[in-house]
């Protein structure tokens, strides 16, 4: 039965950071901020540049585009994709056939499987291999299409008729079902970096609450996750099939600690729980992972899905390799502490960065997405980070500057002298103006702007107070904070 516990996330990427930002835009956002933390310079693109081509399969790609460079050399990636990952591996990748007949190549394990497009030549084959089976798309992802642990001649025929009735997908990769854990395993260079055991939707019974009251107290965690929060637990046929099978409904209250699977695959996006579990695996495993890139060309760093046997931990079989890899559940796993996967693929491309100065500064990264989204930019460079120390200071304002601009005029000003903060109302007389600059001398001769204000304002006391930075990460640029 899973623990529960809270997840351990990092420092510098805390739920504030990446507020708003869910999905393959935390890929993205994660690895550019990395970068730029360490003063490379970094630019968006709304879509892939005449430098570098990265094909995505995704045709809406604004904002997952993105360059780094250290005035020397640039870098360009996709998501968690870096240009050193050719476009010719992605194909690759995207046909599992192809993928495992590398593998087989380089001896890196892989289940006995075949890719088959008529139906008698499946069932034929399934027959002969032996059950338990899977079937999936030979060029399928994210799960869809995908059925795991048949367990009879009976039941594969009637997926079949499933699959047919919903997917155009024309050819299907049968393989031998293998018992053990699932793991997708993120590799940089000849280094496993996380490690995320994926389990099936669930709840664990508490003796008080109902299922369906259960499904919603886990509803409500996984809200509370960066990455989990818009993939809810929904209660659909498969999860009243799943309790109907095992003699529960939705109103069924659960003993105390009794667990109960809601779905036979493990997919995060339809509910499944993320749990780190790199020191769950052992070398060999780590080592079957790391021989799995080497085994393909010029792909030093992306997932790989990997089951490990449940009688003997050293042992395994690669599933499939995912080069644009999501990476934002080894962030924000749901039990178990962050692994920094942004950091290790910055390392990778620059490794003269490594144990550089960061800063603790982030962007806001959706606002750089608007005019990428609308077509006014092709291209946005991001601000270079302030990497010097920083002072802080406190002005408390009053008088009349209440729908006055005054506060307008506060942010113009910060900005034009480079100036980070915000100006928050307080109330209809009071405004409190929070600033950091790069010297003492700057936020200090502020004092004139806070006083002058607009041309409508009156001011008529300000208290100032010096402040010490505290080690959190702050936000670039200058806002205005509306009284609730």
């Amino acid at each position: 039965m899973m623990k529960s516990q809270d997840a351990v996330l990092l420092p510098t990427l805390t739920k504030k950071v990446v507020k708003g930002i869910t999905g393959f835009q935390l890929c993205s956002y994660t690895v550019a901020l990395e970068g730029w933390r360490r003063g490379l310079e970094l630019k968006w693109y709304s879509d892939e540049t005449g430098l570098c081509k990265l094909h995505s399969l995704n045709s809406t790609t604004h904002g997952k585009y993105f360059s780094l460079s250290d005035g020397d050399r640039t870098h360009y990636f996709l998501r968690s994709r870096g240009d050193k990952v050719s476009n010719n591996t992605v194909n690759i990748c995207q046909n599992k056939e192809k993928t495992k007949a590398y593998m087989r190549e380089s001896n890196v394990p892989v289940p006995l499987g075949e890719a088959l497009e008529k139906d008698e030549d499946i069932i034929h084959y399934a027959n002969r291999i032996g059950y338990p089976v899977i079937i999936k798309p030979i060029d399928g992802s994210m799960g869809t299409g995908v059925y795991t642990n048949i367990s009879d001649e009976k039941t594969l025929v009637n997926i079949l008729k499933e699959l047919r009735s919903k997917y155009s997908y024309r050819e299907y990769l049968l393989e031998k079902h293998y018992d053990g854990k699932e793991y997708r395993i993120y590799v940089v260079g000849d280094k496993v970096i996380g490690a995320t055991n994926r389990i099936p939707a669930n709840v664990v019974g508490n003796g008080i609450d109902s299922v369906k009251q259960l499904i919603e107290i886990k509803n409500k965690k996984r809200k509370k996750n960066p990455y989990l929060s818009p993939k809810p637990i929904k209660v659909d046929y498969e999860v009243t099939y799943m309790l109907e099978r095992a003699g529960y409904t939705l109103d069924s209250v659960l003993k105390e600690g009794e667990q109960i699977f809601l779905r036979e695959k493990s997919n995060l996006s339809s509910g499944g729980d993320s749990m780190e579990a790199t020191d769950e695996l052992s070398d060999e495993v780590k080592q079957i992972a790391v021989d799995s890139l080497k085994a393909l060309p010029s792909i030093p760093h992306a997932g790989v899905d990997i089951i490990v046997d449940s009688k003997d931990n050293k042992k395994g079989v690669v599933l499939e390799v995912n080069a644009t890899a999501e990476i934002g559940f080894h962030l924000f796993p749901l039990v178990g502490e962050a692994k920094d996967v942004p950091e290790a693929i910055i390392d990778y491309y620059f490794p003269e960065t490594i144990g550089a100065k960061k800063s603790r500064f982030y962007f806001d990264y959706l606002s750089i997405l608007e005019p990428l989204k609308s077509g006014v930019a092709d291209e946005i460079k991001v601000a270079p980070t302030p990497l010097n120390k920083q002072h802080a200071k406190k002005y408390m304002v009053t008088g009349e500057l209440s729908k006055v601009n005054y506060m307008k005029v506060i942010k113009r000003r910060a900005l034009e002298k480079n100036l980070f903060g915000y100006v928050k109302q307080i109330n209809e007389n009071t405004v409190e103006i929070y600033l950091v600059g790069e010297s003492r001398e700057e936020v200090n001769a502020f004092k004139d702007d806070v006083k002058e204000g607009s041309q409508r304002s009156v001011v008529e006391t300000i208290e100032e107070e010096d402040l010490e930075l505290s080690n959190r990460s702050r936000k670039m640029g200058f806002y205005i904070i509306a009284k609730k």
